[in-house]
């Protein structure tokens, strides 16, 4: 049998991440450690400057405080939903707040009521692009994990359905 290979989905943590490196001392911290490894025991290996485990983690307190605080920001403002309609001490499937890319910030996704985005065109475009995004990862992730179960094959053609029950359904939201 041959070497493991490791490569990055998405390479988020910069040039000088080696994603076999990172991969093969991931390997060996498990090996070591007779099956498994906990998320503190990787922080610790890549505490050394020597790891391949430490570009990718932020060991400045102060902007690992921030990064992790900005982190805080996005997840609370991704878990704010609207109140059911027909039961307000519930929350609605509908999220409250949502980032799009705003032509008055050169671009940067920004923070928007819901309510606020749907009301113009374009942000509403967006929304339902992270939507229909969303869903499309999802059902991604259930192909690549389950196989190519025909009932999965049919879900994925019916993208553009889905597309539209979403757009109504947060159009009826607000």
């Amino acid at each position: 049998m041959g070497k493991t290979r490791y490569q990055f989905k998405v390479n988020l943590f910069g040039p000088d991440a080696d994603p076999q490196a990172i991969g093969e001392e991931i390997e060996a911290l498990i090996d070591a450690k007779k099956e498994h490894v906990t998320p503190e025991e990787l922080v610790a290996a890549g505490r050394s400057r020597n790891s391949a485990l430490h570009p990718v983690f932020t060991f400045d307190d102060i902007e690992a405080g921030d990064k992790w605080r900005n982190h805080e920001a996005r997840r609370l403002t991704t878990q704010l939903h609207l109140a059911d309609k027909k039961d307000p001490d519930k929350a609605s499937r509908t999220r409250a707040f949502i980032y799009v890319k705003h032509p008055n910030h050169d671009g940067k996704r920004v923070l928007l009521s819901m309510r606020s985005a749907m009301a113009r065109s374009e942000f509403r475009e967006q929304a339902i692009e992270q939507a229909v995004r969303m869903l499309q990862r999802q059902l991604d992730y259930w192909t690549n994990q389950f196989g190519t179960d025909p009932r999965l094959r049919r879900l994925v053609k019916d993208v553009d359905k889905l597309r539209k029950r979403a757009e109504r359904e947060l159009l009826q939201a607000i």
